[in-house]
């Protein structure tokens, strides 16, 4: 299956409408051939809960169970190549992290003004928020990377629909109680009012796009990070699979 390194943080910002201008700087298209544990000292890659590769401080190698003989040089660049596959799942782990809390902070931010009448449905939405970042969490730590699992949950599109139908239930609610108020404001001649709530509107949305552009930005600067890192595991395994040629069929990036 094709994972984007950066599809976890630009779908949280796109599905809530922040940094959407800037989530285009750079795409990490790769195909990740299994999951990715992080067990003490041992780097584990399976696929279908089956242990593929099994790398033990950095230095050993076991492919299917079975111990592989490496000499110094084979010995060098795995312990090079697992040093950097151990980068990896922090990184990602910390764009998720950073990308959840940033969704969570909008939707706080856009029910305070919009429910602000309804503090208990403001509430119940940011609940359901959460819920999604958790279902997201399950498949990434610092610990653990399971990449198809994100892939299906994000391709099956509930994540994108789940919080479009919050942020409509909160549109939608805020339009049936503030219109027919502007309504009758603007019928009676009351244009202060009017001019007022206009006002306020849009301050709110500049507020927004401020607020939530710069923090996508540095999102956005870290998962450019996490494409070069990619990028650089890559050579790393490249070359090992030079000087040991049984690992190419095991391969974490295709």
């Amino acid at each position: 299956m094709n994972y984007k390194i950066k599809t976890l943080a630009i779908a949280v910002l796109m599905a809530t409408g922040a940094g959407v201008a800037n989530a285009n700087s750079q795409t990490c298209d790769v195909d990740m051939a299994y999951d990715v544990n992080l067990n003490g000292n041992e780097i584990v890659f399976t696929k279908n809960n089956q242990e593929s590769v099994v790398i033990k401080d950095s230095n050993s190698l076991s492919l299917d169970g079975k111990a592989q003989r490496l000499t110094a040089k084979q010995v060098q660049l795995l312990h090079e190549y697992a040093e950097q596959v151990r980068e990896l799942l922090p990184a990602a782990s910390e764009i998720a992290e950073d990308a959840s809390l940033l969704a969570l902070d909008a939707v706080r931010d856009v029910t305070s003004v919009l429910l602000e009448h309804n503090p208990a449905k403001a509430e119940e939405i940011i609940a359901r928020v959460d819920t999604i970042a958790a279902e997201l969490k399950k498949h990434i730590s610092d610990s653990h990377l399971r990449p198809e699992a994100i892939g299906d949950y994000l391709a099956g599109a509930e994540f994108e629909k789940e919080f479009e139908a919050l942020m409509e239930e909160s549109v939608t609610e805020f339009v049936q109680v503030n219109i027919p108020t502007m309504v009758a404001a603007a019928m009676s001649g009351n244009e202060e009012k009017v001019k007022a709530f206009e006002e306020r509107m849009e301050k709110f949305g500049q507020e927004m796009e401020s607020k939530y552009e710069a923090k996508a930005k540095i999102i956005e600067q870290k998962a450019d990070a996490l494409c070069d890192l990619v990028k650089q595991i890559e050579a790393k395994e490249d070359s090992f699979v030079n000087a040991f040629a049984d690992y190419e069929k095991y391969q974490l990036i295709q």
